[in-house]
């Protein structure tokens, strides 16, 4: 029988807190904090660190599990009733094993470890993360845990020798902004919720995608439904496991604010938006009978004084069979077909709801003052649906029809007569008279109702192209050779239809449309009228819809979307599989935030370098394709993570001049790095920059391309970089110093500002007398002239003060840099530059120290008073003694 046709009723209302309560011999100090159930036990926690377990079926205490983890926070019985996941307030996760006699009850535990980020860092928390959400894989083996963090970890058991002998592993698995909400299983997917968006995972291949485009900010649940329940309505044989379902049988619903529900297929694409938020007043109420003595109030109660319906916000999402949705808050149940988006029970007759447990169709309830109540779900089925049973079932953004397959099909043929009778005006095709070129009004309008109101209709934007545009598509490809016109490739209404800006375009779904045929549209609610606009704009065959230069109506752009379907194999070539892979990668390291170097690796590792370079490239495409910004420094950086410098010098040379490039590339695209260049003074004949930056990315791999090409004596290779990323003046310094170029190596030590290269210079080259006076001299022409030599065509060039340079420096642009700084916020350059430093260089290298002496004395007119301390001229006179 048809879901529609179903009646439900809550029956065999009772409550087991006397039961329950039996173990505590009246002590009100233990309260229970959580729970969980299965098909034969009941599990509690308390706020004393016990487990009271106890036999569902009889409610009879079996047995308490004390421990020292403190009060209970959430708690998960395993599938095959064994183990007891225990997770407490302050991050300790426990196991506790082997609930059936004769084996020894053991709870095994470990601490939700600190975990980094993409980058390597540690998460900082202001407060102690703890378990929010458990789920078991179906043999029991693995437990992922979402936590207070955002943080999804997976627990691996594995059994050794000895019994009860457990190793439990903690792996990171996502990280996400915040709070973990719910966590939903089925196959390879994982389907973790959080407060601001909802992630599938393909565990098997690590990949991950977000389902929607559109954030949120609450507590929402996600869950796994079978769309296809068995048909015998009456039946009371359980819903096949939702693992040996067929993959089209399974839908993704997520909560959404407002009493929503988003539908997603398994690839992670949202098919509709379901409301239930509806006018109570003018709907007709009929209170669902329930089969027991003690009636509920199903329905009478809640609404509110203005004639509204107090729905309850959808927190998490709790299965019945996978075929009901049961959400709650502290005084009210509901029941929710989401399939047919009706609320088909609701209830206030429990108050004060903590917790909800669902095993089959039986609901339990843990309530205040440790109360216990359970409840069943019993589904009735009726010869044919009564015009005022239950709620109205048109509460969602697209209604779902009474027959699905019915009316897909019927969507369909309304395209096909549209595309018939609009764009071939009732001709022949292929030489017969078509059996659906129906150009009547009638039919049309019925072929624009069945795709406008069904799923087609998510991409009736497609379908308006302007006149003109569409003409001179005709002229340039829909003659052939012979003359004779082809079909379009996209459907034009504007031969009966011509969209006007105003009543078409402001409607993406289509209904201005429906309104300029005198078709009423289906009455929906604005509250999220743009859940699907990402559906609008982008669709799954690759078209993007944007505006017309001339700002009239929409335009197709023919770029070929990328699918990011986390089931669906492609048969492809090799090349574009493995792009594919490394794009679903590169989006999964996003979302995730985990650093996947690893996984990169493995694909890596199967091709040379050359066929590297050219599977980035096809992935820079690909990544445009798909709107990423800056793709090619992306690719270059995934392959960066990989690349190890020494392979630079057995590569040919185009692979070569792609590192080359993305090495700039990386360096010169980050605002940061932008602004850090940007301080930077550069000579105005040359175009070189006189200093060098503090740091640069992937130093190594520009340290080596340095290398390979001043072995190899191309030196403007060399240059070419240092005038991209003046960084690497340090490596060229170091060249200078090892190739003994006095003529350069005092002026690149000046302007570089570097401890390291100075002291070296002074020692390795070695400085003799000429060198300091030349030194000294730079020194002079820098405080009094503000100018520095430029490093490439040695031209004076002017530069700003330093207290400019210091304030500069302070700015947010350049405060990135803070590795110029030291602990007091003086800048490296300025301790650099004063005349003590540099004298007590010179000092250690002068065989005399009067010679010294002699030297600064004929600089002594362009010395500020104060700037050499005492201290300078009792040492020499010291060393000059000994």
């Amino acid at each position: 029988m048809d879901a529609a046709h179903k009646q439900y009723a809550l029956r065999d209302r009772a409550e087991l807190s006397a039961f329950v309560n039996q173990p505590f011999r009246n002590n009100s100090r233990i309260k229970f904090t959580c729970f969980d159930c299965s098909p034969k036990y009941f599990v509690f926690g308390a706020n004393s660190g016990s487990l009271y377990l106890y036999d569902r079926l009889t409610s009879s205490f079996l047995a308490i599990f004390p421990s020292q983890l403190g009060t209970i926070g959430k708690v998960s019985i395993s599938h095959n009733e064994k183990q007891i996941a225990i997770g407490n307030q302050t991050g300790s996760i426990g196991v506790l094993l082997e609930l059936e006699p004769p084996h020894v009850k053991e709870i095994l535990s470990t601490e939700l470890a600190p975990t980094n980020d993409g980058d390597g860092q540690p998460l900082e928390m202001a407060d102690s993360a703890f378990v929010t959400s458990f789920c078991w894989t179906e043999d029991d083996k693995e437990l992922y845990c979402g936590d207070s963090r955002g943080v999804v970890s997976l627990i691996q058991f594995s059994l050794f020798m000895g019994r009860n002998i457990l190793n439990i592993s903690l792996h990171p698995v996502l990280l996400l902004e915040n709070r973990i909400v719910q966590i939903d299983r089925y196959k390879d997917l994982l389907l973790v919720s959080t407060l601001s968006k909802c992630v599938l995972c393909n565990t098997a291949r690590e990949e991950f995608k977000q389902i929607g485009n559109r954030p949120r900010d609450g507590q929402y649940g996600a869950s796994f439904v079978i769309a296809q329940p068995n048909s015998n309505a009456g039946s009371t044989t359980p819903s096949p496991p939702l693992m040996i379902v067929d993959e089209e049988d399974v839908r993704i619903f997520c909560s959404r604010p407002g009493s929503r529900l988003w539908e997603a297929d398994l690839e992670g694409n949202v098919i509709r938006t379901h409301q239930f938020k509806q006018a109570a007043a003018s709907r007709r109420r009929r209170e669902l009978q329930c089969l027991q003595e003690s009636k509920l109030n199903l329905v009478g109660s809640t609404e509110n004084a203005d004639g509204t319906m107090m729905v309850v916000p959808f927190q998490v999402l709790y299965s019945i069979r996978r075929q009901l949705l049961l959400v709650h808050d502290r005084c009210q149940l509901l029941i929710i077909d989401p399939l047919q988006s009706r609320i088909v029970l609701r209830t206030d007759e429990f108050t004060d709801i903590t917790h909800v447990a669902v095993v089959d169709e039986w609901i339990y309830l843990l309530t205040g003052e440790n109360r216990v109540f359970q409840v069943r779900v019993e589904i009735e089925g009726e010869d044919e649906l009564q015009p005022s049973s239950g709620l109205d079932d048109r509460t969602s953004y697209n209604t779902s029809p009474l027959q699905p397959m019915l009316e897909s099909r019927k969507q369909k043929q309304g395209v096909y007569i549209l595309d018939s009778v609009l764009n071939n005006n009732g001709k022949q095709l292929n030489g017969k008279e078509s059996p659906l070129l129906l150009s009547t009004e009638a039919t049309i309008k019925e072929a624009l109702v069945s795709v406008v109101r069904g799923k087609y209709g998510r991409n009736i934007k497609q379908m308006f192209m302007g006149y003109d545009q569409q003409q001179q598509q005709q002229q340039q490809h829909h003659i052939t050779h012979n003359g004779t016109p082809q079909r379009p490739k996209t459907l034009n209404l504007t031969k009966i239809y011509e969209p006007s800006r105003s009543n078409v375009f402001t409607n993406g779904n289509g209904h201005a449309l429906l309104a300029e045929f005198g078709i009423e549209a289906e009455a929906e609610e604005d509250l999220e009228g743009d859940d699907m606009i990402e559906e609008l704009v982008r669709t799954r065959t690759g078209q993007t819809l944007g505006p017309m230069s001339n700002g009239g109506g929409l335009k197709l752009q023919g770029k070929k979307k990328f699918s990011t379907s986390l089931l669906d194999g492609y048969e492809t070539s090799e090349d574009d599989a493995t792009v594919r892979n490394l794009y679903l990668i590169f989006r999964s390291s996003i979302i995730s935030n985990l650093n996947f170097a690893d996984r990169y690796a493995k694909i890596f590792d199967d091709y040379d370098t050359e066929s590297i370079v050219r599977l980035l490239r096809k992935l820079e495409t690909l990544m445009e394709e798909n709107e990423e910004t800056n793709a090619r420094v992306k690719c270059t950086r995934i392959y960066f993570n990989y690349l190890k410098p020494e392979l630079l010098w057995e590569i040919d040379t185009e692979s070569r001049q792609f590192i080359k490039n993305g090495f700039i590339l990386c360096n010169t695209t980050e605002p940061s790095d932008r602004a850090s260049l940007n301080r930077l003074v550069h000579c105005t004949d040359c175009g070189y920059y006189l200093e060098a930056t503090a740091t640069c990315h992937y130093q190594e791999i520009g340290t080596s391309l340095m290398q390979y090409y001043w072995s190899r004596k191309e030196y403007d290779e060399c240059f070419a970089m240092v005038k991209q990323v003046p960084y690497l003046w340090r490596t060229i310094t170091r060249y200078y110093i090892q190739d003994r170029r006095e003529d350069k190596v005092v002026a690149c030590v000046w302007n570089l500002a570097d401890r390291e290269l100075f002291e070296r210079a002074a020692g390795e080259v070695p400085f003799q007398i000429e060198h300091w006076r030349k030194l000294f001299e730079l020194v002079i022409a820098y405080h009094e002239r503000h100018e520095m030599v430029c490093l490439s065509c040695d031209k004076p060039c002017a530069r700003p003060s330093e207290k400019n340079i210091h304030d500069s420096d302070n700015t947010a642009n350049t405060m990135l840099n803070t590795d110029r700084f030291n602990a007091t916020g003086e800048t490296i350059e300025s301790l650099f530059r004063q005349w003590n430093y540099l004298l007590g260089v010179a000092l250690s290298h002068f065989s005399s120290p009067l010679e010294l002496l002699n030297l600064v004395r004929h600089y002594a007119d362009n010395i500020p008073r104060g700037a050499i301390a005492s201290s300078f001229y009792i040492r020499c006179l010291l060393l000059e003694a000994n």
